[in-house]
């Protein structure tokens, strides 16, 4: 009987601790709220301009005329 030793492989002796996956995600909700406000915030803002710009072409056309 013969002993191959050469396909042995030995696990590294390395001290695993506990993941912690909620420290990963511990500012996530910030950032997602600050996403949502600033995109809010930023398609308002857009909203507003877009629709002041159709109501100034919609009122170029247009000429009042006050009666005497």
């Amino acid at each position: 009987m013969s002993n191959n030793f050469e396909n042995l492989r030995a696990e590294r002796d390395i001290e695993r601790s506990p993941v912690k996956s909620s420290a990963n995600y511990a500012g996530l909700w910030k950032q997602i709220a600050l996403g949502i406000v600033v995109g809010y915030t930023a398609l308002s803002v857009l909203g507003f301009v877009a629709a002041m710009l159709w109501f100034k072409l919609a009122t170029s056309g247009l000429q009042l005329q006050v009666p005497n």
